[in-house]
């Protein structure tokens, strides 16, 4: 108790310092601060000014390597100073279990000592910070029994996307997820260059494209704000769109000028997945484990891989392969995206998995080491970044579901908003005559309306009802 003690002593001196390395760049200029800032700060200050706010503990789950300890360190460095001396507390648990051999349980209750005061009999708010929730099994268990003994008590806690997989009807109940994705375009042009999207130019894309009546309702609400996004990207290199497209989903590899090095450090962080996260759940093998990044790398090369041709080559049982795919979808290394139909076909034939982050699939593309295995593989990447959006935007929150046509030659997605809204997606990166959304749509019948993305402008084929949508707006959703 006593080394966790002046832990927990130092941690309360010394974070404040510590954190800034997380917050600014080695010139001491502030990295800025993503949409989900914005969004958890709002919790902060509600419970700041009124401590009876029922909003007090919120879990930022996320892939490794989106950001996570960024956004709680320029939430702890915003207020620390607000809230006054020994008030605020932040510990990674990555820390405290393998450094320290401790736990979470040890640190609040070194923590209460120091502040001279259990929880139950608090007089005044603390706000408690957990990075790295996962590194300890009980974190949900404990934050609950704190959460319970006080509501002076305000958590934030951020994991791996395992961590979500960890928790239970009653942590959920008190709990509010914001879920840390892959950075969107915008936000890499933030982090890259400090340039700031145009307000509201996003919402008023996503509403033109996704909520139109028909593809010409589509097509001249997006043409009231092509000004808008003629102005946007005449300060953006044309440049960036590969940058993002190979590592600028990923925000520290923005900050990273040696794509080498990138490649090696988002290696590292897809073994900590695979050994720490996913085996945390229990269930696997070694020999199991490392199967897996033998699976990613075989996705990486195929748009859809049939379970029984994985099992084959990798010479292992088909249930292994299922449950490997379904870890891996999980802890939001992968997308699984079924294909349309009724419950029998989406058995029966293949998955499409696309990587969460672009920048994952092309660091296995990155292998072979040639440029020109990037060029061929442009269009795979691009539809990473749509899968991501799509799931972003409707998936992740309940508000729509991503599927694909299994027939040859059909639409890449097929989304649904809302149970009936049915829209086809083809993508891209060069022309596109949208031959696939037109056959899709032809079999689905009911859908609204078809969207083709790629790199021609903006044009609508009212015959077929369908738009082409240029990346250049899509990519600023």
């Amino acid at each position: 108790m006593e080394e966790i003690l002046k832990y927990v002593q130092n941690q309360l001196v010394q974070a404040p310092f510590r954190l800034k390395s997380y917050t600014q760049d080695e010139q001491g200029k502030k990295y800025p601060q993503r949409n989900i800032y914005v969004k958890v700060d709002k919790y902060f200050r509600d419970f700041l000014y009124n401590p009876n706010a029922q909003d007090r503990w919120i879990i930022i789950p996320g892939l490794r390597g989106v950001g996570k300890t960024t956004i709680l360190a320029q939430l702890f460095l915003n207020h620390y100073q607000e809230v006054g001396d020994h008030r605020i507390l932040y510990v990674s648990l990555d820390e405290v279990v393998n450094v320290l051999g401790s736990s979470l349980r040890d640190v609040l209750s070194a923590y209460e000592k120091i502040i001279g005061e259990s929880f139950e009999k608090l007089t005044r708010p603390v706000f408690i910070f957990i990075d790295e929730a996962q590194y300890d099994p009980k974190w949900a268990a404990v934050l609950k029994s704190v959460y319970d003994r006080s509501n002076k008590v305000f958590v934030a806690c951020s994991g791996s996307s395992a961590v979500s997989l960890q928790t239970n009807p009653d942590v959920i109940r008190r709990s509010i997820f914001q879920k840390l994705f892959p950075t969107s375009f915008s936000e890499f042009l933030m982090i890259r260059d400090g340039k700031f999207p145009v307000k509201d130019l996003k919402k008023n894309i996503k509403e033109a494209l996704f909520s139109a009546d028909s593809a010409k309702d589509a097509y001249e609400k997006l043409k009231k704000y092509e000004q808008g996004v003629i102005s946007a990207w005449s300060s953006i290199d044309r440049n960036y769109i590969d940058e993002y497209l190979k590592i600028g989903t990923l925000p520290f590899a923005t900050r990273v000028k040696d794509e080498v090095r990138v490649y090696q450090t988002i290696n590292l962080l897809l073994d900590k997945v695979i050994n720490q996260d996913v085996q945390s759940l229990g269930r696997f093998d070694t020999k199991t484990l490392g199967h897996i990044k033998r699976v990613l790398f075989l996705l990486a090369d195929s748009d859809v891989v049939s379970i029984q041709k994985l099992a084959t080559t990798l010479e292992v049982s088909v249930n292994t392969i299922s449950n490997i795919l379904e870890v891996l979808e999980q802890a939001e290394l992968l997308i699984r995206v079924m294909p349309y139909g009724s419950n029998a076909k989406k058995v029966r034939k293949p998955s499409r998995y696309q990587f969460m982050s672009s920048a994952m699939r092309s660091t296995f593309l990155s292998v072979a080491g040639n440029e020109q295995i990037f060029a061929s593989q442009k269009g795979r990447l691009m539809e990473d970044i749509v899968a991501m959006t799509l799931y972003r935007e409707f998936v992740a929150n309940s508000r729509g579901a991503l599927n694909y046509d299994s027939s040859k030659a059909g639409a890449d997605f097929i989304l649904t908003i809302a149970n009936k809204n049915i829209i086809p997606i083809e993508v891209g990166m060069g022309e596109k005559l949208g031959t696939q959304v037109r056959s899709t749509m032809k079999k689905v019948g009911s859908a609204k309306y078809g969207v083709v993305i790629c790199r021609n402008t903006l044009t609508l084929l009212e015959d077929a009802n369908v738009i082409k949508v240029p990346l250049d707006y899509f990519l600023l959703i």
